[in-house]
């Protein structure tokens, strides 16, 4: 009579722990920003030369119809839990419906939709609050897209943040 009460009582344990373990590891290994990113309307976006480093300088990206956008972050550690400020300079002086779209590329934090704020000449302005994570190192996109008639084309920056 022993054997037949461990049987269900082992049975209820290592169940719900095969479940918890399931689910936990599909949260670190499955790619939920790529699945995320999938359900966006599709873009073709230039990037950020690799060398340029947004805690040093500004990074400029010249897209495909010749619109330039030369962002810089302040402070210039990019601080998480704290305000930013992004700044834009462009060579269009009047662009309608900007935004600036921020998400985390090596775990899923959220996506961020900030309105960029046309200050005149060219000057662009969003503020914005980055989640901090406790595994540190998070690498983030920053994507400025622009809708033409028939496609979409932007600019990606890319910058890290510490813990």
């Amino acid at each position: 009579m022993p054997n037949e009460n461990i049987k269900p009582t082992i049975l209820n344990t290592v169940l719900p722990l095969g479940i918890i373990v399931l689910i936990v590891g599909g949260y670190f290994l499955i790619d939920f920003n790529g699945i995320y990113q999938s359900f966006k309307d599709k873009a073709e976006f230039i990037s950020q030369n690799e060398r340029c480093d947004l805690h040093k300088e500004e990074c400029q990206i010249t897209i495909q119809d010749g619109t330039t956008f030369l962002l810089s972050i302040t402070p210039k550690e990019i601080p998480l839990m704290k305000p930013l400020t992004f700044s834009i300079k462009s060579n269009q002086k009047n662009l309608k419906n900007l935004k600036l779209d921020i998400y985390s590329t090596n775990m899923f934090m959220g996506e961020f939709n900030l309105d960029l704020k046309n200050l005149g000449k060219g000057y662009y302005e969003a503020t914005g609050v980055l989640p901090t994570c406790p595994t540190g190192d998070m690498q983030w996109n920053a994507e400025i897209r622009v809708k033409k008639a028939n496609e979409t084309i932007g600019a990606k920056f890319k910058f890290k943040t510490d813990i």
